[in-house]
């Protein structure tokens, strides 16, 4: 909607643009450039943050769901104390040194000497 000024503020207006010279001019914004590319900066130096905070996310949560897979669900008490049978008893039977252990099982148990007892 264009509307027409009444004649006494049109008259205000252009005395207004004739004492002001310097309002139809170009301005000069060369001085304020260092400003916009500080501004874009700390733009980039959040966004990055952002993503860092978004891919540490996405790790977490696949990690969780690592953990999830590996987890055991038991419906009742009766079946976790028979898994949790299952597998004492599978730690007591491997109690047999592994073939490729070097140590005498026959040894005689070892007792250090006091350090003070010089003889």
């Amino acid at each position: 909607m264009n509307m027409k000024l009444p004649p006494y503020l049109q008259q205000s207006m252009d005395q207004l643009h004739e004492e002001a010279p310097g309002i139809h001019q170009e301005v000069d914004f060369s001085e304020y450039v260092w400003m916009g590319e500080e501004l874009d900066e700390f733009d980039k130096q959040v966004e990055e943050e952002f993503w860092e905070e978004a891919f540490m996310d996405a790790c977490f949560e696949e990690m969780l769901a690592e953990e999830e897979a590996e987890w055991i669900y038991f419906n009742s008490v009766e079946e976790a104390m028979t898994a949790l049978s299952n597998y004492t008893n599978n730690l007591l039977n491997q109690k047999a040194p592994s073939p490729c252990s070097k140590l005498n099982p026959d040894a005689p148990e070892f007792i250090p000497r006091s350090t003070s007892k010089h003889t």
